[in-house]
């Protein structure tokens, strides 16, 4: 049997092995012989094999890995009709030392950094759930206003979305709009100055 079946498959039978250092039988328990767990899993997989249940299992799992790439867990952003224009600092505290190749101290532990101090950032990042038919439209008629734009998807399926506007990334756990603070969707996200600028668009 293929190693990866036993990797994929492993957590499956742990949670329901027992200790096999002791048995119960009326009223007494005794110890018995140890069983090697390797030998419990490995005919437990074998048994499944033979029955077509490991198959179906590994087809399940490729089917969940397949959903969660084309159709990530959606954010839950709201729209909203009172659209507003804030700003956030993209400034980092280094939490340790970082050093050069040669070994050279180029920033201290404690240290604020801006990267827009040394940086330009041109590109827009539209946010916005592909799910909602009128994101969707504000999205069209508003990011050829921008000469360089990042579609970045809260919600909706990765392979529609990059059929109306090219190559889309998906904000995956919503690492992105928590750092930006991003309540509703669309917005649009630019460098302006040393900040970040998060611009609402208006949408029922």
């Amino acid at each position: 049997m293929p190693r990866k079946s036993l990797i994929f498959l492993i957590f499956i039978f742990t949670s329901s092995l027992v200790n096999a250092r002791t048995i119960a039988s009326y009223g007494g328990i005794y110890p018995v012989e140890e069983i090697d767990i390797r030998e419990v899993i490995f005919k437990r997989l074998n048994d499944m094999d033979k029955s077509g249940e490991l198959m179906n299992y590994q087809e399940r799992a490729s089917n969940h890995v397949k959903e969660q790439i084309e159709r990530p867990e959606p954010l839950g952003l709201s729209t909203t009709l009172n659209p507003k224009t804030y700003y956030v600092s993209p400034t980092v505290t280094v939490n340790h030392d970082i050093y050069n190749a040669d070994g050279v101290l180029i920033a201290q532990k404690g240290t604020a950094i801006n990267p827009f101090e040394k940086i330009r950032f041109k590109k827009a990042l539209m946010f916005f759930d592909a799910d909602d038919e009128k994101q969707v439209v504000w999205v069209k008629e508003h990011y050829s206003n921008y000469p360089h734009v990042k579609f970045i998807l809260t919600g909706g399926s990765v392979l529609e979305a990059s059929k109306l506007f090219g190559r889309v990334y998906f904000d995956w756990q919503g690492a992105l709009t928590r750092k930006l603070h991003i309540k509703h969707v669309p917005s649009v996200v630019e460098q302006k100055g040393l900040q970040w600028q998060i611009m609402e668009g208006r949408v029922a």
